[in-house]
């Protein structure tokens, strides 16, 4: 009766079974708390501008330090003709061989009685629980500011533990405290191509996983209960209507050694240094190391290739971020701006179009030039031209406020020259 007589009161409003609404209000900030907060702002927008620069530069020379590293690589690796001799002059050499993966004994998940000849085996756990989503509207009314908070509750299945202590609404929404089966990833100790054993880094690069099939008679020497149900374990008394903390159990592995029922042995392309019969990394003279590790038969040529367009992706990505500080920290350090004429709406919306433009323009010039200093060194002629077109807002600028200053003066000599017409034949 009362939310239904006083339904803008602050507090907490029923919406349904599983959702409520807590209203708040708030005082609208003065001016002064405007402007304090808009220097708070311009504070950090300014560290975000002195971080922007190092970041570009240091992304330029990452990227022109692994595509020389990749060069060198694909001028000086060789070929192995086979992989079942490790031969000695090709020792702390770069080499590239491709073949199927081997592991010496298959990986067991004693628990689950799980048994792959992989790579890797993964474990998957997920548990039912209580989720909160929550989402919040904001209404301006005369001097304060009104504040509507929706918490909506589900049941999900969830690799983490959701914590429901910190749920606005915690009655009738409680999750477990803890995992009963715990996640985890195991790998096989020693990986062969033929007769060249892999490092723990190309072993670690094994990452496209497949389900592991399950059929619906595997049972669990841990706990009988357990069932088996669209390909998952599941820890439930019913595994199509769950309730609150009950647990799926899903298994993948990578990396299939030999020929077993799952299939034949997964094929990979490697290129890495060559010690006796085992793989390490390379160290080029260009600084990186080289260790690659690709599915398929793949030639070296089409490994480098995808490092180069990898490293080409990293680089735009790193740009783009770099830029897209840069923008914001302007945005920051010039809000104050808006904050000094924010009371008056038509000049607030002129100077929030200007500022725009100009933080748009000096955010991208000043990463051009950035760019363009991290490249010059190492290829002068790609530098050149990003310092250049760099150059071209300022050019455009100043151009326009020439012909803006031309065509003033000759506006101005016309008035002037009609003056003088006019005072001649009124004597």
């Amino acid at each position: 009766m009362y939310r239904q007589t006083y339904p803008d009161a602050p507090g907490m409003h029923t919406t349904g079974p599983d959702s409520h609404t807590r209203v708040t209000y708030r005082e609208n900030p003065g001016f002064l708390s405007r402007v304090k907060n808009s220097f708070f702002g311009a504070f950090i927008g300014f560290l975000l501008f002195c971080g922007s620069f190092p970041l570009l530069f240091w992304n330029e020379g990452r990227a022109v330090q692994t595509a020389q590293s990749l060069d060198e690589g694909l001028r000086s690796v060789i070929h192995l003709s086979s992989v079942d001799v490790a031969f000695e002059h090709n020792n702390h050499k770069l080499v590239y061989l491709t073949g199927p993966l081997y592991t010496d004994k298959p990986l067991t998940d004693a628990d689950y009685a799980i048994t792959v000849p992989a790579v890797k085996l993964k474990k998957h756990v997920e548990m039912y629980q209580w989720v909160e989503h929550e989402h919040t509207r904001e209404y301006k009314e005369g001097d304060h500011i009104r504040r509507e908070t929706k918490y909506t509750y589900a049941n999900e299945w969830r690799s983490d533990l959701v914590n429901s202590g910190h749920f606005d609404r915690e009655m009738g929404h409680k999750n477990p405290k803890s995992m009963p089966v715990k996640s985890g990833v195991i790998a096989a100790d020693d990986v062969t191509i033929g007769n060249f054993h892999l490092s723990k880094g190309l072993i670690g690069k094994i990452q496209h996983f497949k389900p592991y099939p399950l059929t619906q008679g595997h049972l669990v020497p841990s706990d009988p209960r357990v069932k088996v149900f669209q390909g998952a374990f599941y820890h439930s008394a019913d595994p199509v209507r769950p309730q609150v903390g009950d647990v799926r159990v899903e298994f993948s592995y990578a990396g299939l050694s030999g020929n077993s029922e799952l299939g034949p042995a997964d094929h990979v392309s490697i290129v890495a240094r060559q010690a006796g019969n085992r793989l390490h990394p390379y160290q080029t003279e260009a600084g990186d190391t080289l260790e690659l590790l690709y599915y398929g038969v793949l030639s070296p040529e089409k490994i480098f290739e995808a490092e180069q367009a990898a490293n080409t992706m990293l680089t735009w990505v790193v740009r783009g971020g770099g830029w897209f500080m840069m923008f914001v920290a302007l945005f920051l350090m010039t809000n104050i701006l808006q904050t000094f004429v924010d009371w008056i709406p038509l000049v607030r919306e002129l100077l929030s179009l200007g500022l725009f433009i100009v933080n748009l323009s000096v955010s991208l010039s000043l990463s051009l030039i950035v760019i363009a200093l991290g490249w010059i060194r190492y290829r002068p002629l790609i530098g050149l031209t990003l310092l250049a077109c760099a150059a071209v807002p300022w050019v455009l600028s100043r151009h326009k406020l020439r012909t803006r200053k031309e065509k003033d003066d000759k506006t101005d000599n016309i008035l002037f020259n009609n003056l003088d017409e006019k005072a001649y034949y009124s004597k």
